[in-house]
């Protein structure tokens, strides 16, 4: 007759599908998500412009660079050519050499405009200049005063004798018909004349340079004049046309231009002052050489958002956006806390330098979604309105891809949203063709508040970032409860404005405001719940979690079973050991006959009498989306799960279970006990019992740094043996995170040290000899998973061919790669070591850790049934070690003594509750349990 716990009773019922719940079966989740893949452009300095007559957006870089998109996301090159007044067809070296406009107008009459050579101008000085690679940043603007495109061009020559110039043409791709001067830099009284230029049109009739004029272009200690580079033209509310420009040096400036003819407006007339100049304009931002360029303004809504990146454009150079706004084309540009745009001293305002100002949009980043390379120097990036009524951010970024002198770059598109405060915010992915406006932010609710709440990752774009060192941020994880709490790496609150889709998070002292909105993540067909916000310290914050089908989804395309159909089962199945690959999905298991195997997966054969069939059922849920398998599996008799070989539990010297607290004894020799220890302040170990899947209690070390470990000190029992045939380490562990380094194993005699971590690294180090199999820094394994019990075997042999030998439940482990030192001769394979000094090591320790013995620190683990043999037991012995210690009312114990089979428990109604392995229960927790012969479950 079977031996079950209870016989007579029905299994607990499956939790059923409700009405509102939907399946998604395997295949469905197949068909939801496939990688996706977009033809991309390196436009450099892109600038964005709409073609009404093709319906294509354009964007116009530095030295020519020319790509076009219908929809943001695929982009074609395109090439655009320059003319003449002679020539349909013109050179690079023939195209800025004669200006058109010979003629303008200026308080009402008609003036000469001197015929400046751009080109000559920037590279007179410069026997290695070419004008090929210094075509730089233009912005291109339809004027349909002019019925023209409108390019302004950047000619960049050393010494900042460089030149803004206005080119125009019929069609966006050219030909470009060069117009001429519409700013002018680098001047002087020498060989780059004040003449040449257009200084004495637009200051009147001069004799001589102005004072003001002379002396460096850039200095730290005056606001300095400005380069005339990286342009951006504007129409304003009532059909102005503005121009701003300028870099690092004097900062950045602003110009009125002629709607008539596209050149500057020069009877428009500005003051001299700190921030003001009759030839340059009106300074809108930097100064003092604070770095700042690549400006773009615009209108959305009620403001102008002026765009500045900060930093060098370089991968280890700091670049980054940052964000001003002003209800004036011309400004005064403040930031959210109220700052100028505009400097009025030098400081460092990027990278590890004090200084906030300006929003930052966004910064260096990793691990973001799919990610794997991260993006750094995002910046001198346009935007605009879409016909559609959507706001885009485009920018050109590097990448963290450890190749910092090669700088490959390339063109992102996000789009922007504005929060309730009327503050700008970038979607956390790039643009996959999503429908959302602004409109549609103010007056709808787009994600349910229900479906809200849950776990995120959330990266914040921090100012104050080691660029040098190429540091870039990566995503925490967070939680938004139902409740409006926001728990995990940061706490607060959160709350959506009813009936729409403002999103409001308190992270610590700063309040946050954004959107949340729904996005397709990059790379894949994932649709995600998307945050983006921004607090009163310019700092913004993304966040996202997959939306619920998509979590079930991608669960299930990637998760690993622990079971199948048919299987038998001879010792206990982690089933929650099945890895949740995504957040916010749920696993439940059941099983038809929990006295045999437990919900959990815990294995009870004694006393079953036939092999069992049991039905092990998987629930997964996400939101109101569910998936469900049953495996029948098939439990082996107390017989058939006999050991391999009964000398498994020869020559075991300890066997620690961590069962009795207050008594941490040798189960082969009770005056041995064990002892929780700490170094400094780390916590001490503690003795828990929380675990399903084990007999009793274990031992909880925490994480501790290199001399703060937090371990378990047990009396060495190999101390002064011989072991003439080596010896043995057995345990079970159960690790919280991937820590590769810190000890789980370790023992030390002086300074010689052994020691075993998550990595399956092996070391030994007696100060002159050192041997080390897996070092993290040459290999890396994955056989120890973090949130799962795994069983640990390591054999010591003092012949070479056995050498150190590692087993990780029940089966032989990677230990291929080998590196060490032996009387000065390099160790690179295992026959190279003496083991003799590991064995003899063994045999000179006054005691064996949990914890401790490594150069580094203590991880954070579970322990349980650390077991000590004073020989290196075979393959068949681990392997039915390892059955034995890894089930429930073991049969086998080693101490020798036989546990008497449980017998069928008679009906009862006493009201004493038990757990299923038979044993009274005073405090429930979560779980199953018998009561009058009745199973019930507490949640």
């Amino acid at each position: 007759m079977k031996k079950l716990l209870a016989l007579l009773l029905a299994a607990l019922p499956l939790m059923g599908a409700t009405a509102q719940e939907a399946e998604i079966t395997s295949t469905q989740a197949k068909q939801m998500i496939k990688n996706t893949s977009k033809m991309g452009t390196s436009v450099h300095d892109p600038s964005v412009v709409y073609e009404p007559v093709s319906g294509r957006y354009y964007i116009l870089g530095t030295m020519r660079g020319t790509s076009w998109t219908t929809d943001f996301q695929n982009w074609k090159n395109e090439n655009l050519t320059w003319c003449t007044t002679t020539k349909s067809s013109a050179t690079t070296s023939e195209a800025f050499v004669t200006p058109a406009v010979t003629k303008v107008m200026k308080g009402g009459q008609e003036v000469s405009m001197p015929a400046f050579n751009a080109m000559n101008w920037s590279g007179r000085n410069d026997s290695g200049w070419g004008i090929d690679g210094n075509m730089w940043a233009p912005d291109i603007i339809w004027n349909p005063t002019m019925q023209k495109w409108c390019m302004y061009q950047s000619i960049n020559g050393n010494g900042w004798h460089s030149s803004i110039i206005l080119l125009t043409s019929d069609n966006i791709t050219g030909p470009y018909l060069y117009q001429g001067p519409v700013v002018i830099t680098g001047f002087d009284n020498g060989s780059h004349s004040y003449n040449e230029t257009d200084l004495s049109v637009a200051l009147g009739s001069i004799s001589s340079m102005p004072s003001r004029y002379s002396g460096t272009w850039t200095h730290t200690s005056k606001p300095s004049w400005p380069h005339a580079i990286d342009p951006c033209v504007f129409y304003d509310a009532e059909g102005k046309l503005w121009m701003v420009y300028g870099s690092w040096s004097g900062g950045l400036w602003m110009l009125e231009l002629n709607e008539e003819n596209g050149l500057r407006d020069y009877d428009v007339t500005y003051a001299t002052t700190t921030n003001s100049d009759p030839y340059f304009g009106t300074r809108v931002g930097g100064g003092y050489y604070v770095s700042g360029e690549g400006a773009y303004i615009d209108r959305i809504g009620d403001y102008y958002y002026l765009f500045v990146s900060y930093g060098g454009y370089a991968p280890d150079g700091g670049y980054e956006m940052r964000v001003f706004r002003s209800n004036k084309p011309n400004g005064p540009y403040k930031d959210i806390a109220g700052r100028s745009a505009v400097y009025d001293s030098y400081v460092m305002n990027y990278g590890t330098g004090n200084e906030t100002r300006g929003v930052k949009i966004m910064g260096a980043y990793n691990n973001w979604g799919f990610m794997t390379t991260g993006e750094t120097a995002q910046g001198h990036n346009s935007f605009l309105t879409t016909k559609d009524d959507q706001t885009m951010l485009v920018y050109h970024t590097k990448f963290n891809d450890g190749h910092p002198d090669l700088g490959f770059h390339a063109v992102r598109v996000h789009q922007m949203f504005l929060n309730k405060n009327g503050w700008l915010v970038a979607a956390p992915f790039a643009y996959n063709g999503e429908t959302t406006t602004n409109a549609d932010i103010a007056g709808k609710q787009l994600v349910a508040k229900a479906d809200v709440a849950g776990t995120y990752q959330l990266l914040m774009h921090k100012y104050k970032m080691d660029y040098a060192h190429m540091e870039e941020v990566t995503p925490v994880e967070i939680e938004l409860t139902e409740d409006g709490k926001v728990t995990g790496s940061y706490t607060g609150t959160w709350s959506v404005t009813e009936g729409t889709s403002y999103i409001t998070i308190k992270l610590g002292s700063y309040t946050y405001y954004g959107v949340i909105v729904e996005q397709q993540m990059d790379d894949r067909t994932i649709k995600a719940v998307t945050f983006s916000a921004v607090a009163s310290n310019g700092v913004n914050v993304w966040g996202y979690k997959y939306r619920a089908d998509y979590a079930l989804a991608w669960q299930l395309n990637n998760q690993k079973v622990p079971v199948k159909a048919a299987q038998a089962v001879k010792k206990n199945i982690d089933l929650y050991g099945m890895s949740l690959v995504a957040d916010n999905v749920e696993l439940q298991w059941t099983s038809s006959a929990p006295e045999v195997i437990s919900n959990e997966g815990k294995y009870y054969p004694i006393g079953l009498e036939a092999n069992t069939d049991v039905n092990l059922t998987a629930r997964l849920t996400s939101g109101n989306y569910f998936w469900q398998q049953s495996f029948t599996v098939k439990a082996q008799s107390e017989t058939n799960a006999k050991p391999i070989v009964d000398t498994w539990t020869n020559d075991i010297v300890a066997h620690y279970d961590f069962d009795n607290a207050s008594a941490l004894a040798n189960r082969k020799d009770s005056t041995q006990t064990a002892q929780l220890l700490r170094k400094s302040t780390t916590a001490l170990p503690k003795i828990e019992d929380t675990e399903a899947l084990r007999n009793g209690s274990v031992v909880h070390l925490n994480f501790g740094a290199n001399g703060k470990e937090s371990y378990v000190a047990i009396p060495n029992p190999l101390k002064g043996k011989e072991l003439t045939n080596g010896a043995t380490i057995s345990f079970f562990v159960k690790r919280t995170d991937n820590n590769v380094w810190d000890a789980l194993f370790g023992c030390t005699n002086g300074t010689a040290k052994l020691f075993f971590t998550g990595n399956l690294y092996a070391g030994f180090n007696d100060g002159t000899n050192w041997l080390d199999i897996n070092n993290p820094n040459t290999v890396t394994c994955n056989d120890l998973g973090t949130g799962q019990w795994h069983h640990v075997v390591i054999t010591f042999s003092r012949s070479k061919s056995a050498g150190v030998t590692i087993y990780i439940d029940g089966a032989s482990a990677h230990s291929d790669k080998y590196n060490g030192s032996l009387n000065g001769t390099d160790v690179t394979a295992k026959g190279g070591f003496n083991y003799d000094l590991i064995v003899n090591h063994l045999a000179a320790c006054d005691q064996l850790f949990l914890g401790n013995g490594s150069f580094w620190g203590s991880a954070d683990a579970r322990f349980d049934d650390f077991i000590v043999y004073d020989r290196a037991i075979s393959l068949l012995e681990m392997m039915s070690l390892n059955q034995m210690m890894d089930r429930a009312d073991k049969s086998y114990e080693t101490d020798g003594i036989d546990e008497l089979a449980a017998q069928p428990r008679e009906q009862q109604n006493d009201n004493v509750v038990y757990d299923l392995s038979g044993r009274r229960v005073q405090v429930l927790k979560p779980g199953l349990y018998i009561k009058n012969g009745k199973k019930f479950l507490v949640k």
